[in-house]
């Protein structure tokens, strides 16, 4: 017998209008299944919304577009019990292609009707939650300085063209990592936080990173020569820098980063900046629909 639910479908403003989304729409309808479609219109909409849905008494909250709407959601779900949905229509999809949730509209809401929310692990920056992870240095200003126009339609080279221009600049950041007794003063080029495994549209930067471990992993590459950078940077890819000389890969169940000046960080796609950067675990804090855990089976995305 079917079993009816109440969705809440938040969607990127951008996406609303593909025929592939609304057609997933229909089915769902025609199903007996009773869905609430709201459009967002500007940052923080998405946060609203889905907390008015998790107060109506939503069954699920389904996320409709890419890592920064999903982050949004989950910040609209904290305090809730209702579980998060993802139909991946972003540009990158890094936490979707982590958890196995197909690229596909009809499939991916397949994952959300057919299967049962999954409890997993998240993490938060100074005082914010997040699902994935959150980078600093090169990477979280590339993606600052990639144009939403660009995005739209490179998709994941707009980031990349972006990246080499960071990466002919070459600038570091000075900063203090502290975690109980680790404490680490250096210039870097690039850290990572979080419990999940990926970044960028797939750069394995915490390749050992499980959503049930309780933990956060850290790893942070100190300045080096540009040829040497630059080889590290391709061993990212794959998760294959852990080990290298100037990589630092540590795990922890909270830290705290000070920089003499602010330093730009990217959390699930969006990006600011600050001096202080405060990163706690949040264990068994979501549940989610996915195919599997990120950090479970295959850690290929």
């Amino acid at each position: 017998m079917l079993q009816r639910k109440h969705i809440v479908f938040v969607v990127h403003g951008a996406r609303a209008y593909r025929t592939d989304f609304r057609s997933t729409v229909g089915w769902v309808r025609e199903r007996g299944h009773y869905t609430d479609v709201r459009v967002t219109f500007e940052r923080g909409d998405a946060e609203r919304i889905a907390r008015e849905g998790a107060a109506a008494g939503a069954d699920v909250v389904v996320a409709v577009g890419g890592d920064g709407t999903a982050n949004e959601v989950v910040n609209g779900l904290d305090g809730y019990d209702t579980p998060l949905g993802v139909l991946p229509l972003g540009t990158a999809n890094d936490f979707a292609r982590q958890a196995g949730i197909p690229a596909n509209v009809d499939h991916a809401m397949d994952v959300i009707l057919v299967r049962k929310p999954v409890l997993i692990d998240t993490a938060s920056l100074n005082g914010r939650r997040f699902l994935n992870v959150s980078t600093g240095g090169i990477g979280a200003e590339a993606t600052a300085e990639t144009p939403s126009q660009a995005k739209a339609a490179l998709g994941q080279l707009a980031y990349a063209i972006t990246g080499i221009r960071k990466l002919a600049d070459f600038a570091t950041k000075h900063a203090v990592f502290r975690s109980g007794g680790f404490v680490l003063e250096c210039d870097f080029l690039i850290f990572a936080v979080g419990s999940g495994l990926a970044s960028g549209g797939g750069r394995l930067v915490t390749p050992h990173a499980s959503t049930t471990d309780g933990l956060l992993d850290l790893c942070i590459v100190e300045r080096m020569p540009r040829r040497e950078f630059a080889r590290t940077v391709l061993r990212l890819r794959h998760g294959e820098h852990v080990g290298e000389e100037g990589v630092h890969y540590v795990r922890m169940h909270e830290l705290t980063i000070e920089g003499k000046t602010p330093i730009s960080v990217n959390v699930d796609g969006e990006v600011s900046d600050s001096v202080r950067l405060e990163y706690r675990a949040r264990p068994k804090d979501l549940r989610v629909y996915v195919v599997h855990r990120p950090g479970e089976g295959l850690k290929t995305v």
